[in-house]
């Protein structure tokens, strides 16, 4: 008779009747594999060249890369061995170079493990896929100046930038369900606040900003002051003096009569004494931004 087995780890089912007197053989046999999936934990070396990964290999718990990268490898899992793995990727030379995983299925879904961590991923026979990311819809305030390549690099990338563009709605339904619609928030630029929720603290009429609307903008880079918002100034006229003006008095100030006048006199022009500059142009912005750091991009949990 023959044996079966099992469709996700192929454990072994013998037929009754079979292994008389050496049943020992099938369930040793199962124990060790069991044993493997649990709890056995492999190193593999990279350079640049695909790994197929061996039976030792993929029937493992933990998988870790180490070594340098010399260029992009593929890792690929047989799509008869369906289990989920932890993975560790701690090759140098991730900056430049990707490690994707695959199945021997094609067209499936292809990830990137991120480099110095590690993740849980599911392989179903078809597609390799993330299982320990965040949650969709939250965000990832990365300290990069650009999109990771280990990101970019996945069939369907798992965090999209958050730079105002459009997504398809197909390829992230839930994402598309958390906003709302298939606009990215647009987080260049700008700091993020929370929605009011009842407190009415951010609110369009004095502060350009719609607190009670998610992924709304607003605000302003720079701020012109109208004359209303300058502060008032009134010179103290009892200890100000304008210095280098004279005054001369013309006697009209001191009628007697008709056609009558004073003799002019004139007046010695005032000792210098603070100087008053009143400057009608004006017209210029303000800084108008708080005390902010630049630190990399926002990107949003997409898939």
């Amino acid at each position: 008779m023959v044996s079966t087995y099992t469709p996700n780890i192929n454990l072994e089912e013998p037929a009754r009747g079979d292994y008389v007197g050496t049943w020992d053989t099938p369930v040793n046999a199962n124990m060790t594999l069991l044993d493997s999936v649990v709890g056995q934990i492999t190193t593999i070396s990279l350079n640049n060249s695909p790994v197929v990964l061996s039976a030792a290999q993929f029937q493992s718990r933990m998988l870790i890369f180490n070594s340098t990268l010399t260029g992009s490898v593929t890792i690929t899992f047989p799509s008869t061995f369906k289990k989920d793995y932890n993975i560790i990727h701690n090759c140098t030379g991730s900056s430049a170079f990707t490690i994707t995983l695959q199945t021997t299925g094609a067209g499936g879904e292809r990830i990137c493990p991120p480099p110095g961590v590690v993740v849980s991923v599911i392989n179903d026979g078809a597609n390799v896929f993330f299982a320990s990311l965040e949650r969709v819809g939250t965000f990832w305030d990365y300290a990069g100046s650009s999109v990771p390549n280990w990101v970019s690099a996945c069939s369907k990338p798992p965090y999209l930038n958050c730079d105002g563009s459009l997504f398809s709605s197909a390829t992230y339904p839930f994402l598309a369900g958390v906003l709302g619609g298939t606009t990215l928030p647009d987080s260049r630029g700008r700091v993020r606040a929370a929605l009011n929720q009842a407190s009415n603290r951010l609110l369009s009429s004095y502060g350009g900003l719609d607190g009670n609307t998610n992924l709304t903008g607003g605000g302003q880079d720079n701020v012109v002051l109208a004359s209303s918002q300058i502060p008032a100034n009134i010179p103290n006229t009892a200890t100000t003096t304008f210095p280098g003006v004279q005054y001369i008095g013309t006697g009209f100030d001191n009628l007697s009569g008709p056609g009558a006048r004073d003799a002019p006199t004139s007046h010695a022009a005032p000792t210098a004494n603070t100087s008053v500059v009143i400057n009608p142009t004006g017209g210029s912005f303000h800084s108008n931004v708080q005390p902010t750091y630049i630190g990399g991009l926002m990107m949003i949990r997409a898939a």
